[in-house]
């Protein structure tokens, strides 16, 4: 079978080249640069060549190649298909900066401000002898806290109802809870 099929492709490919279009003038080698001869002016044409010369004209170089640059007109019309596309800020420097002013005008506002998130990480609970003790992580530092104890110098735990711990930020006297999970 694995014979027939190559055959079969030999024989096709034999027929696509023998039956091929020949190809007019051979090989095509790279393009060659042609010299501009001058062609003779009349009296007509002369005046009208010298009043209106390009405005971005280069000079021939030595080799006789005149080059000419015209500028781009059209294609800034239709966009940059290959622009750099995001949805992030193209300044985060002036971002940063009015997030700054606004963070100082709300400082400086008489309105108090609600409490900042709960700090704490409830890392899980102990109990003995009817005594539950309550592991939290704050800033990476672990930390054993009862109900009815100051967690750190802005937070008192307040209650413990269910899965949730009731805590009070101090400084403004709010109440904030934490869910912790059932107990096992």
């Amino acid at each position: 079978m694995r014979k027939i099929v190559i055959g079969a492709a030999a024989v096709a490919t034999l027929l696509a080249a023998w039956f091929a279009p020949d190809q007019d003038g051979g090989v095509v080698g790279p393009a060659a640069a042609t010299t501009r001869e001058a062609a003779p002016v009349s009296a007509a044409q002369a005046p009208v060549a010298a009043a209106t010369p390009p405005a971005s004209a280069a000079p021939p170089a030595d080799n006789g190649i005149d080059l000419q640059i015209h500028p781009r007109v059209a294609d800034d019309e239709m966009g940059n298909v290959f622009a750099k596309q995001s949805w992030a800020p193209e300044t985060p420097k002036k971002i940063m900066m009015d997030q700054a002013q606004a963070q100082q005008t709300a400082q400086q506002s008489n309105a108090p401000a609600g409490p900042p998130a709960l700090p704490f990480q409830f890392m899980g609970r102990f109990t003995d002898e009817g005594k539950t003790v309550y592991f939290l992580q704050i800033d990476g530092q672990n930390v054993v806290a009862r109900p009815g104890e100051k967690v750190n110098d802005s937070y008192l735990l307040d209650s413990i109802s269910g899965d949730t711990m009731n805590f009070i930020y101090l400084p403004l006297n709010q109440k904030q809870t934490l869910v912790v999970g059932d107990t096992n």
